[in-house]
């Protein structure tokens, strides 16, 4: 492979990795939009309940797919414990205190939030995968987090919160 090929691959594969950061932050503001709006009327449990059932709905399908030729007798009762609790956990509580706390939250509050994803996605990434970080990276999410500091700063007026 000529340098000229490897240069386009590897800028198709940024654009295309660009682009899935993109559409997981508009997934999670639009998360956290329509979970504001939801808990007017629902309550969080439900609101968890509906988003596990969902997902066990759209992912059931590829995991029959994957489970058909998979031997589950060779995991070992720990693995089996940390799934079972990676999946209550991951799942059902974060959303659930999710939900609980944007009904006490303003949605451009909660919303800030969401620069996180990929703040920590990259962070697991570098500690954990061994990928590396270039200097614009490291100003950019300085940058991501300087701006939830300063939407989170308080403004130093008295807040009166009506119960």
């Amino acid at each position: 492979m000529s340098l000229v090929q490897h240069a386009d691959t590897n800028a198709a594969g940024s654009l295309l990795g660009n682009l899935m950061l993109l559409g997981a932050v508009c997934c999670e503001a639009s998360y956290v939009v329509i979970g504001k709006q939801l808990t007017g009327n629902v309550s969080a449990k439900r609101i968890s309940a509906l988003v596990n059932l969902w997902g066990l709905a759209l992912v059931t399908p590829f995991g029959i797919w994957q489970a058909w030729g998979y031997d589950f007798g060779a995991v070992n009762a720990m693995t089996w414990s940390l799934l079972l609790f990676y999946s209550l956990t991951a799942s059902m509580a974060t959303v659930w205190l999710w939900m609980t706390g944007l009904k006490h939250v303003p949605a451009s509050s909660a919303g800030i939030f969401t620069v996180l994803l990929p703040v920590s996605a990259a962070a697991v990434g570098v500690v954990f995968l061994g990928e590396r970080f270039s200097g614009v990276q490291v100003a950019a999410f300085a940058l991501a987090l300087a701006g939830v500091v300063l939407a989170t700063w308080p403004n130093g007026k008295a807040r009166v919160q009506v119960i």
